[in-house]
């Protein structure tokens, strides 16, 4: 399974496995609490139609970080980095913005960097790269 492991891999395993399993769990067992993690106001995070919409994030968050798994498990390091530059640049400018309209505003140089870094991995083809 893991026969052509190369540090290559660890940027994109790195960023799918808290993005499957927090999304899948952290998301859907509190709510609340991930909301806040994730930059939302107070009055976002305690309403009941924010935890609600909140699901829906969590699922796509924990969709694509079960892509990016089941991908590298299959061996197909290109769809890897396909699904991470997606990832880093079209959801993860969404994820900035909304935390720019509608969030806390502090939190953003972070996620802008964490998803410009993952976008970043993505088109350079970095995991299915070379290592020679």
């Amino acid at each position: 399974m893991f026969d052509n492991f190369s540090m290559r891999h660890v940027p994109a395993l790195l960023a799918a496995t808290p993005m499957f399993l927090g999304g899948l769990f952290h998301g859907l067992t509190k709510p609340k609490e991930a909301l806040l993690t994730y930059g939302m106001l107070e009055r976002t995070a305690n309403s009941r139609e924010g935890q609600i919409v909140y699901y829906g994030h969590t699922m796509r968050t924990s969709t694509l970080g079960l892509l990016v798994w089941v991908f590298y498990l299959r061996g197909d390091l290109v769809a890897v980095d396909t699904t991470m530059a997606i990832m880093g640049s079209y959801c993860g400018l969404a994820d900035v913005l909304l935390l720019w309209y509608y969030g806390d505003r502090s939190k953003v140089p972070v996620r802008l960097v964490n998803v410009s870094l993952i976008a970043a991995w993505g088109f350079a083809g970095m995991t299915a790269g070379s290592d020679k």
